[in-house]
């Protein structure tokens, strides 16, 4: 008996890549790309806190 063997599975095609060490480098494709704007927004949203806190001082 011969076993059928499984066809390979398609790569996904979502990906996300980020990184923060050099400024910041972003690269996505698919729901990653949203990922990306989520991520830009949060830090945006954190740096406004930021001066916000340093001028409330």
């Amino acid at each position: 008996m011969t076993q059928r063997s499984r066809p390979p599975v398609p790569p996904s095609k979502d990906s996300l890549s980020v990184e923060l060490g050099g400024w910041f480098k972003a690269n996505a494709t698919g729901g990653g790309v949203v990922v990306i704007g989520v991520i830009l927004v949060v830090l945006g949203v954190l740096g406004l806190i930021q001066v916000w806190l340093t001028l409330g001082a």
